[in-house]
């Protein structure tokens, strides 16, 4: 477990019930920011139970990064009005994101791997329908340069 327990931290501040024992608690998981608990001890008994919501939180937080960081609440369609380089640049960050391969991701568990692959292929799979085809070359160029995706190609 790798995972430490903060004051407060970027999480909700306030006094909750410890997700373990229920003692009043004002410190959050130092990973997700969202699953309350009173001390290490406490951590560290309920981790197991704990770890699945603790990845999902942090996957689900920075698929919402992206859109945060793009102004958009989806990715950007055929007929979207956002400027060609930023919709490449929308597309080259999620895929990163969610790039199994990733230094960030390499290490995930498996279901966390295939959740991230599918999320990947989707994206990708989106970008084909949305870009033209000069487009499409840009991004492919643009995650070839920044090694996004390397396990989804194949040899050359």
């Amino acid at each position: 477990m790798d995972v430490n327990v903060q004051a407060g931290g970027d999480g909700p501040v306030g006094v909750v019930p410890c997700e373990n024992c229920g003692k009043p608690s004002h410190k959050r998981c130092s990973r997700c920011k969202a699953f309350a608990v009173c001390d290490k001890a406490c951590m560290a008994a309920i981790w197991r139970r704990h770890k699945p919501d603790c990845n999902n939180v942090v996957a689900t937080q920075k698929h919402l990064d992206v859109y945060t960081k793009y102004g958009v609440e989806e990715p950007p369609g055929r007929k979207s009005k956002m400027n060609v380089d930023k919709k490449s640049a929308f597309f080259l960050d999620f895929l990163k994101v969610h790039d199994s391969s990733s230094p960030e991701n390499k290490n995930a568990p498996l279901p966390e791997k295939l959740f991230l692959n599918r999320r990947y292929n989707n994206a990708y799979s989106h970008a084909m329908k949305t870009l033209t085809f000069l487009e499409l070359d840009r991004l492919n160029a643009l995650m070839q340069k920044h090694h996004i995706g390397t396990a989804n190609r194949m040899c050359q």
